[in-house]
């Protein structure tokens, strides 16, 4: 099944006092760009996140945010900053004492200081944390893949839609292909009987330029190898696999084939063909762009 490389997944969950969130989302590149938003404390977890990713996706620019709170507060400690807080005091009366102040130093005046106060928290385990983590990351992964997938379901059938045009321009073309080596061969035998006007020339020489010529124009061997390439490309669509880089290998074949065949023949009716044909290369290349 092939997937999309634009997607969106996103997963929270408590485990263990952590309060946890993963989005991922990924647009098109042509090689797999994770970039990873996570809290400072939990920069250790970077590279095993990254790692992760690289299990899931194979390539596609992907934006991935996690954020760890911890809600379970228990062992969150609150202190006094002494130091300051006997600065502060003391600074307060040599004030008071030095422009002759009323009042005095109370808990109120020192409660509203945020300096006074040292709220200490223990080392977070990154370790349990990155087990946590693991869990939520797949959920949010699974989802992620999901809506690829759905993706890549819509995107294969517009391919297969494509395809099909395009093998029935290929049967035009090689319907009508005898006929407009037949036709070009007899317009050039009418031309040199026209120019010569009653000069003897050579009728042996005359067919055996009309094969050479029936030669060149043969497009036998691009349409056989059309052939080729549309059953492959349908055989990879099937692959379990990413595929966008033999996909798109193979489309560039195809539209060498088309491009061969719109040079040899001399043709308006497969020259409009190979325009067609052309266009619909186009639209399926431009498809691929978007599969992993």
């Amino acid at each position: 099944m092939i997937k999309s490389m634009t997607g969106y997944g996103r997963h929270r969950e408590v485990i263990d006092g952590r309060d946890i969130l993963c989005e991922v989302k990924s647009v098109n590149s042509r090689y797999l760009d994770t970039n990873i938003k996570l809290g400072r404390a939990y920069n250790a977890l970077e590279e095993k996140v990254k790692q992760y990713a690289s299990t899931r996706v194979s390539r596609g620019k992907m934006d991935i945010y996690i954020s760890i709170d911890n809600i379970a507060g228990d062992d969150n400690g609150l202190s006094v900053n002494e130091k300051f807080l006997e600065s502060y005091v003391s600074l307060l009366r040599d004030i008071k004492e030095r422009y002759s102040l009323g009042g005095d130093v109370t808990i109120q005046t020192v409660a509203g200081r945020n300096e006074v106060f040292v709220t200490t928290r223990p080392d977070e385990d990154t370790e349990a944390a990155g087990k946590a983590l693991l869990v939520v990351m797949e959920k949010a992964f699974d989802g992620f893949t999901a809506m690829r997938e759905a993706e890549g379901a819509k995107l294969e059938a517009d391919l297969l839609s494509h395809l099909e045009v395009l093998e029935g321009i290929r049967a035009s073309i090689a319907e009508r292909a005898p006929l407009s080596v037949k036709e070009s061969n007899e317009k050039m035998k009418a031309r040199i009987k026209e120019l010569l006007e009653g000069a003897s020339y050579d009728e042996q020489r005359l067919l055996t330029e009309c094969a050479v010529f029936a030669d060149k124009a043969d497009i036998s061997e691009e349409l056989a190898r059309l052939d080729s390439h549309f059953a492959q490309f349908r055989r990879i669509l099937k692959e379990s696999v990413p595929v966008g880089r033999k996909l798109d290998f193979l489309v560039q074949e195809m539209n060498r084939e088309v491009n061969t065949i719109g040079s040899k023949c001399n043709d308006g009716e497969i020259a409009r063909q190979v325009i067609e044909a052309k266009s619909y290369v186009e639209k399926i290349r431009e498809q691929i762009q978007n599969i992993e």
